[in-house]
């Protein structure tokens, strides 16, 4: 008998853009986190959930957004290094154009 390795074991799971006559995956989870996707896990799950063939795919919203920095943009500039410290350094100016309108 297999012995018990994840919190959740979701079973049967068609992945974003997947064919109809692809294969089910199962996608073993734990702390949280994907840790395997495989045609078959053989470990069980304290949790197990029969997806039956249904789409499992990421969120369809990105849910993490800054308030104070929506539609901000490439106002005033783009962040051309794409680095932490240049985003603070934009996300200043873009705040004292604010304060001083």
């Amino acid at each position: 008998m297999p012995e018990q390795k994840y919190s959740i074991v979701l079973r049967q799971c068609r992945l974003l853009g997947a064919i109809d006559d692809r294969p089910t995956v199962d996608i073993a989870i734990e702390d949280d986190q994907i840790v395997a996707v495989s045609p078959r896990i053989s470990e069980l799950g304290e949790r197990e959930i029969d997806i039956q063939g249904k789409l499992v795919s990421p969120p369809f919203v990105e849910s993490h957004i800054h308030l104070d920095s929506a539609l901000t943009a490439g106002e005033p500039r783009w962040n051309q290094s794409g680095t932490l410290f240049e985003g603070i350094q934009i996300w200043g100016e873009t705040q004292a154009k604010f304060n001083s309108g």
